[in-house]
Order: structure tokens, then sequence, then C-alpha cells
């Protein structure tokens, strides 16, 4: 569960109330200026997560594609005049690679920006915008008792 809070003050306020509560503060993290840094806690910056699976998409889409151009030179007996054999498959290969690798790299950038960075984006907004987080991790009646304590503590979304 993630709390947004509006200044420090409240933020530490808050996160002695579920101290006084009894939730151990190795269930808990505050981030923030001057308390843990988003990073830390895994809330990376998106443009690192994007490059990670563009990356990621590169490597596998290049792979397999450099694999199926040979596979189709071989099944299909394409000839490029003026080469050999071996200097086309090599051609054909490497050509299929390359197109893999920038289709794979566009893939995996989208993917990470969109699908694995969404929750990054929205907390990092919330930071930048001078607020604090309250993250509690724990069993799902763990956090569900700590968002009844902290319901009258967080910004409500406009």
């Amino acid at each position: 569960m993630i709390a947004v809070l509006p200044d420090q003050s409240s933020a530490f306020e808050a996160y002695r109330l579920l101290q006084c509560h009894g939730i151990s503060p190795e269930h808990l993290a505050l981030v923030g200026k001057g308390y843990s840094n988003p990073d830390s806690i895994g809330l990376y910056n998106p443009t690192h997560i994007a490059w990670r699976y563009a990356k990621r998409g590169m490597f596998w889409l290049g792979s397999i594609s450099t694999v199926m151009g040979m596979i189709l030179y071989l099944i299909f007996s394409i000839k490029l005049p003026n080469l050999e054999w071996h200097q086309a498959l090599i051609t054909i290969a490497s050509t299929s690679a390359l197109i893999g690798i920038v289709i794979g790299g566009v893939i995996g950038t989208l993917y990470g920006w969109f699908f694995k960075s969404s929750l990054s984006i929205s907390c990092r907004s919330c930071l930048d915008r001078g607020q604090y987080l309250l993250m509690i991790e724990g069993s799902e009646t763990l956090t569900r008792r700590g968002r009844e304590i902290l319901d009258d503590y967080t910004v409500k979304p406009h």
C-alpha cells in the first residue's frame, strides 16, 4: 500500500501513528526529501526501466530474427546476385537481425515505459510536487489495517 502525504511533518506523523498502532518499522518505508530514495525501495527511474526492456527486446528479437533469416534462406534457397551461398546467408541473416533489433528495441521500450513504469511514474510525480510517500509492505491484513489507520492523513486525488 502507498499513502501520499502532503508534507514532511504529516508524513512523519503518519509513520509514527502506524508504529503506535503496532505496525513494525520493517514493514514501513517513508519516501521523500530527507528520507528514503525512490530507487532504494524499487521505484526506479522510468527511463532506466524502459532501457532495460529495450535491451531485452533487442537481444531476443534480434536473435530470433537472425535464426529465422537463416532458416528462410535455407528453405527457399534465396539467391543474391554476385554472392556465393555463404555470403548470401550472412547478408540475409545480418539484415534480418538488424530489422529484429530495431523492432525489438521499439517494442521493449514501449512495454517498459507503458506497462512496467506506470507506478514509478505516478509515485515520482508525487515526489516531484513535494509530497511524501508512506509505503506499507506485508500481508493483506496488515496493509488493510494500515489503510484504515491512514485514511484521514492521505491526499485525495483530484
